[in-house]
C-alpha cells in the first residue's frame, strides 16, 4: 500500500471515528429524552436507539485503531503489515501514542458499558458521559491545538467545539434516521410524547450551534493567524468549505426550528385539531438534507486535521 492509499485509509478512517462519535452522543442524549415518558413508539425507538450505540461505539473504536495503525505506517514509511514495530514505538515513546490510547481505552469502556444495557434501560449515563469527555479531551490533545501544550486553553476550547459539532452531528442523524421512522408510525394517541422529544432536540441543537460558532471562531482565528491564510493556504480554503456547509446546515436547522416548529408542536400537542404526520414528514425532509450537507462537514473536519496549519510546511 503506497503512502496515498495509506493517507485515504487514514482520512476514510478518521471521518468514520468522528460520525461513530456524534451518534455515540446523539444516542445518548435521545435515550435520556426518551426516558421520560412511557409509550409503545418509545420502547421501539429505544431498542434502535440501544442497537445503534453499540455499533456506533464499536465502530468508532476500530476506526480509531485503524486510523492510528495507518498514521504510525505513514511516520516509518512502512505498509500496514509492516507497521507493528513502529505502532509499539509509537504507543510507549510519544505523546500521541499515550493519548490516542487513552482515547481507545475509555471508547472500549463505552463498548463495554453498551453492552451491559438491555431493552430500553438507560444505565450508567453518568460513567458513559465521563468516558465520552475523556474521549473528547484525548483528541483534541492529539490535533493542532496540543501545539500549545497539552491541557492548554486551545486544547480546552477544541474539545467543547468537538463535544459541541458531535452533539448537534449526531442529535440530526438520530432523529432523521432512527427516531423519525418511528415517529411516523406512532399512534395518534401518542403523539403527545414525541412533542417532548422534538424540543428537546431543537433546544438542544441551538446551544451546540452556539458553543459551535463561538469555539470555531477561535480554533479557526488561531489556525489561519492571518487573513490572508484563508485564501493562500489550502488549510484556509478547507475552513472556508467548513463554515460555508455548517452554515447551509444551521440555515437548515433554522428553517425547521422557526417555521417547521411551531406548527408541528401544536399538531403534536393537539393530534385531533391537525393531523402532524404531513408536518412531521416536512421537518423530517428538512433533517434529511441537514444530514447530508453535516456529512460533509465530517468529512472535511477530518481532511483538517491531517492538513499542516500555514506557515508549518
Amino acid at each position: 500500500m503506497n503512502e496515498g492509499s495509506l493517507g485515504i485509509l487514514r482520512l476514510i478512517s478518521v471521518a468514520i471515528q468522528n460520525v461513530g462519535f456524534a451518534v455515540i452522543v446523539g444516542a445518548l442524549l435521545s435515550s435520556q429524552w426518551l426516558a421520560r415518558g412511557a409509550s409503545t413508539w418509545q420502547d421501539g425507538v429505544g431498542l434502535r436507539l440501544l442497537m445503534t450505540l453499540r455499533v456506533a461505539s464499536i465502530g468508532s473504536l476500530l476506526s480509531s485503531v485503524l486510523s492510528f495503525w495507518a498514521h504510525c505506517a505513514l511516520m516509518s514509511d512502512s505498509t500496514l503489515l509492516e507497521a507493528g514495530p513502529a505502532v509499539w514505538s509509537m504507543l510507549v515513546g510519544t505523546g500521541f501514542g499515550h493519548v490516542w490510547l487513552v482515547g481507545a481505552v475509555f471508547t472500549l469502556c463505552i463498548v463495554v458499558l453498551s453492552f451491559l444495557r438491555s431493552g430500553n434501560e438507560t444505565r450508567f449515563p453518568l460513567v458513559m458521559w465521563i468516558s465520552l469527555a475523556i474521549v473528547a479531551l484525548a483528541r483534541s490533545n492529539s490535533g493542532h491545538p496540543v501545539d500549545a501544550g497539552f491541557f492548554s486553553l486551545p486544547v480546552w476550547v477544541d474539545w467543547l467545539h468537538l463535544l459541541a459539532i458531535s452533539a448537534w452531528v449526531g442529535l440530526v442523524l438520530i432523529t432523521t434516521y432512527v427516531v423519525m421512522p418511528h415517529l411516523l408510525d406512532a399512534p395518534g394517541s401518542e403523539m403527545q410524547h414525541s412533542a417532548s422529544f422534538v424540543q428537546s432536540l431543537s433546544d438542544a441543537a441551538t446551544y451546540a450551534l452556539f458553543v459551535l460558532f463561538s469555539t470555531g471562531a477561535y480554533n479557526g482565528w488561531r489556525g489561519v493567524n492571518a487573513p490572508s491564510n484563508l485564501l493562500e493556504s489550502t488549510y484556509g480554503q478547507l475552513l472556508l468549505l467548513k463554515l460555508a456547509l455548517v452554515l447551509i446546515a444551521a440555515a437548515l436547522g433554522g428553517h425547521n426550528r422557526f417555521f417547521e416548529m411551531p406548527k408541528l408542536m401544536s399538531a403534536l400537542r393537539s393530534p385531533s385539531a391537525t393531523e402532524p404526520t404531513g408536518l412531521l414528514r416536512r421537518f423530517g425532509l428538512v433533517l434529511h438534507v441537514e444530514s447530508i450537507v453535516l456529512a460533509g462537514v465530517v468529512l472535511v473536519a477530518a481532511v483538517l486535521v491531517s492538513s499542516p496549519l500555514p506557515g508549518t510546511t
